[in-house]
This record gives structure tokens, C-alpha cells and sequence, in this order.
């Protein structure tokens, strides 16, 4: 076939571009799920799991789970006549959302809506255990469900379960299931490996979740930014900051980039120290890195500058982190001000609340009166 007639070709067997479709403009919650109920009649629609993903987080958000049974039990009809993924995303739905028994429910009804199940199918189901906070159910579904349907387990079967053990505190049941993968033949992946070397550093088991390192060094796996952040707040963790310092220089030589939460690690630590200089000089290296200040940052960083009397830097920060709404749900900027109020530091105070009352009134902030 010539290429203009490959061309000709492509134009007229291409799937047509569906509409844009912006529901988040609708404010009626009920009308949004009558719309994506008829939006959904498109196979196109159906294959948009962005989509089905935000409007079942905006229902749960406003605690709608009416209205997300509704829309998705109108989804069951097309189970039998989409792609095995298309029931997986059903499941991990209700699993997000905190709705486990209809999660399972789905997973049982799958044979009559003309749909196998499959470890496709295992898998999202422990994962909306997870989801769920349903942690108890997660053995047991592990345990029984393979056997009796006669599914085949994968990594990520186990990956999920050892998520589950891991969240459980079950940490020597989750070490096992390494040697139980390496008996089937599977063996353990990156994302086994940083599971369990985040859960041991997590509960101060430091000597197992440096034995997870050397493990995951000694199978050829390349450690990712999320092993360095892991391993570097661990050795924090037991105050081996020079080592943290020297694992964390040794990251660009591995071709791996410090993020956030690379930097945030040595801020966090130096401001629970009382290391004021410390944690500005990790400030400033993030800033100059080009990574995003987040809420972790100036939660931990803004108190012990108003602490140290660095009201400077405090103010500065404050306006910033407004500029991100990086304050929303917290209290840390009311604690600002009530600090400067204290401090007497009164015109930074206030350019601090009228600043906050000019973010259309993003916060609710008072200015106290000093004493």
C-alpha cells in the first residue's frame, strides 16, 4: 500500500474524537450522575478511566455514596461487553472509595454480567481492601480465592498483600511471602522491595530494612528515588546524619535527582533538633534545585523560624505558602500570627492577614490583640 493511500487509510478507519467533556462544571451532583450515566452509552466515554476516576472521587468527597452506587452499578451493564480492565476499574472504584462489601459484591457478580474472573480481577479486589482500610479481609482473600477459583497469582498479587501485611504491622509475615514468591518462580520486584524497606524503617527496625537494601543491591535492582528517601530517613532516624549526607551526595552519581521529599527528610529532621542553620541550609539547596516547597516543608520549617526569631524568613514563607494554599486544613498559619501578635511583631501580623483575606477568603484568619 502506497503511503498516501496508508493515509487515506489511517483517516477513515481512525476511532472518532469524542467531544471534550467537562463535568466538573456541573454542580448539581445528582445531574452529574444522570450526565455521566449517558455519557457512558459511548464505548469511546468508557475507555476515559480519568474521568470515572475524578467524579467518583468528587461523590466520595462530598460523602455521595448514594449517588456512587447509582452510577456505578449502571456501569455493571457494560462489564460483559468492555475489556477485562473495565471491571478491574470498577472494583478499585468502590475500593477508593471506601465501599469494600460492593467491591466484592461486583467481584462475585462478574460470571453473570458474561465476565470472567482473573488475577486482574484478584488484584483489584485486595487492592480495594487496602483502600478500604479492610486489612483484616486481606489474607483471607489471599488465601482462599486463588485456590477456589482457580486463579493464578502474580507480583502484583503479592506486591498488594505485602502492602496490606506491611499497613497491618505484620512485618515478618510480609518478609515471608519473599521466599514463597521465589518458590513459585516470580521473585520480588523494585516495588516489593521498596515496600518493605519503607515499612521496616518506618517502625525503627533499621538492621532489617538495611538488609532489604543490600537485597535489593545484590538482585541488580536499581534503587529509585523513593529507596534513597527511604533509606536516608532511616539513617536520620538513628541520627546518622553524616551518613544520610553521604548517601544523599552519592544519589546524581547513580543518576538519581533529590526531590522534595529528599530535602524535606534533612528539614524535618534539623527542625526537630532545633537546627535552625541546618534546616535553612536545606531549605535554600531545595529552593535552588528547582523542587517544589510543599505543606511538609513549611509546616516543619515556619514554626522554628518564628521559635528562633527569624520573622523574616517566617513572613516570607507565609506569603508563599498562601500563594500555594499550602495552609489549607491546617492551623500553622493562625499560629503565625498569634506568634507575631506575642512577638509584637504587629505590621508583619497584619500583612499577613490581610494578605490571607485578599486570597478570596481562602482564610479564616483573626488578628488577637497583644497584651
Amino acid at each position: 500500500m502506497s503511503s498516501v493511500l496508508q493515509r487515506l487509510h489511517g483517516v477513515f478507519t481512525r476511532r472518532p474524537r469524542l467531544p471534550r467533556v467537562d463535568l466538573g462544571k456541573q454542580c448539581d451532583l445528582q445531574k452529574l450522575v444522570t450526565k455521566f450515566k449517558q455519557l457512558s452509552e459511548s464505548t469511546e466515554f468508557r475507555r476515559r478511566r480519568v474521568l470515572y476516576e475524578k467524579t467518583v472521587q468528587r461523590l466520595a468527597k462530598h460523602r455521595q455514596f448514594a449517588l456512587i452506587e447509582d452510577l456505578l452499578e449502571d456501569q455493571k451493564q457494560y462489564v460483559g461487553s468492555s475489556s477485562e480492565k473495565f471491571a478491574a476499574r470498577l472494583i478499585s472504584l468502590y475500593g477508593k472509595a471506601g465501599m469494600f462489601e460492593h467491591a466484592q459484591k461486583l467481584f462475585d457478580e462478574m460470571p453473570s454480567l458474561n465476565r470472567d474472573r482473573s488475577p486482574l480481577h484478584l488484584n483489584a479486589l485486595l487492592a480495594a481492601c487496602i483502600c478500604s482500610k479492610k486489612l483484616d479481609k486481606v489474607d483471607k482473600i489471599f488465601r482462599l480465592l486463588p485456590q477456589k477459583l482457580l486463579l493464578d497469582v502474580d507480583v502484583c498479587t503479592y506486591n498488594t498483600v505485602i502492602k496490606g501485611y506491611c499497613l497491618m504491622g505484620a512485618l515478618d509475615p510480609a518478609l515471608s511471602l519473599l521466599d514463597e514468591m521465589e518458590k513459585l518462580g516470580m521473585g520480588p520486584d523494585l516495588i516489593t522491595l521498596n515496600t518493605l524497606l519503607e515499612a521496616f524503617h518506618g517502625n525503627g527496625r533499621f538492621l532489617e530494612g538495611e538488609k532489604i537494601w543490600d537485597l535489593m543491591v545484590s538482585k541488580k535492582f536499581s534503587p529509585s528515588i523513593r529507596s534513597y528517601n527511604t533509606r536516608i530517613r532511616g539513617l536520620l532516624s538513628q541520627s546518622r546524619v553524616t551518613d544520610a549526607v553521604k548517601l544523599f551526595d552519592e544519589m546524581p552519581d547513580e543518576g538519581i535527582k533529590a526531590d522534595t521529599y529528599s530535602f524535606n527528610a534533612f528539614i524535618v529532621w534539623c527542625c526537630r533538633n532545633g537546627d535552625l542553620m541546618g534546616a535553612k541550609n536545606w531549605y535554600h539547596r531545595l529552593v535552588d534545585s528547582g523542587c517544589v516547597v510543599d505543606r511538609v516543608t513549611v509546616s516543619a520549617l515556619i514554626p522554628l523560624l518564628c521559635e528562633m526569631g527569624d520573622f523574616a524568613l517566617a513572613h516570607r514563607l507565609c506569603i508563599k505558602a498562601m500563594d500555594k494554599k499550602l495552609f489549607l486544613g491546617t492551623d500553622t498559619l493562625q499560629y503565625v500570627v498569634d506568634f507575631f501578635i506575642w512577638e509584637s511583631k504587629i505590621e508583619l501580623a497584619k500583612e499577613i492577614v490581610e494578605y490571607g483575606k485578599a486570597q478570596k477568603k481562602l482564610y479564616d484568619l483573626e488578628l488577637p490583640q497583644a497584651e
